[in-house]
């Protein structure tokens, strides 16, 4: 559906608890809709779908449907509405485990939209045409893609095992696998759409920006090492050059 988008448009992005249960007439624009807590029934015309946390439903334009939360407390979602011409839209459930801008988007997509300036809705663009890419690449990928991923399978384990691990070392990776490291890389890539070191990269920084947002800690130096840097001084360098602001500014 997504390999040739055309004129796409972001609309709105909500980060919020959603009801009970609700009933939609013809929706007025695409949406990707990421549970973050909570599972919710969709249910459309002749078909019914069970997003839980960490999937994504992918809701098009002019759906009429209804949906019912299936837990009574922890039910967030994060929604990215859009326009675009989509090619052969349709009601999809897609797993966001292995999509690593995953927790940043769920967390900090709506804010940076609502609230941010020109630089951070490019960034939100930027996402959203990663996220486009991941699913694109789920959509297409046929039986010898899938059997070579799954030369990596033991080694992506590892790494989500041990991301926030300090002595994590990715050319120790490709011999979980019995592969070379060119090898290991170009099928990471392939599969990721990003190199494991940028990987291991947003997804540490994804989740420090989370910590210093809640203020559910006591020094920058803990925050490095809790996401796996043992140079501080480095942490903050990496951290400015990817969110635009230092750790101890974004914590004012």
């Amino acid at each position: 559906m997504f390999e040739n988008i055309e004129n796409l448009k972001i609309i709105s992005s909500l980060h919020k608890d959603c009801k009970t249960h609700n009933k939609i007439e013809s929706r007025a624009t695409h949406s990707f809709i990421i549970r973050a807590s909570g599972a919710v029934r969709y249910n459309f015309y002749n078909q019914t779908f069970t997003a839980k946390a960490g999937e994504m439903m992918f809701i098009p334009k002019g759906s009429t449907y209804e949906y019912k939360a299936l837990s009574d407390t922890e039910r967030t979602y994060t929604s990215i509405n859009f326009l675009g011409e989509v090619t052969d839209p349709k009601p999809t459930l897609y797993t966001l485990n292995e999509f690593y801008e995953a927790e940043y988007i769920t967390t900090h997509f709506a804010s940076l939209w609502k609230f941010g300036n020109q630089a951070e809705r490019f960034k939100c663009y930027s996402l959203l045409y990663d996220l486009l890419s991941y699913v694109s690449a789920i959509e297409n990928a046929g039986y010898a893609d899938k059997k070579k991923f799954s030369l990596i399978e033991p080694a992506v384990g590892y790494l989500n095992e041990h991301l926030y691990d300090c002595t994590l070392k990715t050319d120790t990776l490709p011999c979980l696998c019995g592969i070379s490291g060119t090898y290991f890389r170009k099928i990471f890539v392939s599969r990721f759409g990003t190199t494991p070191q940028n990987y291991i990269m947003h997804r540490r920084l994804s989740h420090a920006k989370s910590v210093i947002d809640s203020g559910d800690f006591d020094t920058i130096r803990e925050v490095a090492l809790s996401v796996g840097y043992t140079d501080p001084l480095y942490f903050g360098k990496v951290y400015k050059k990817f969110f635009g602001t230092s750790p101890s500014e974004a914590n004012k």
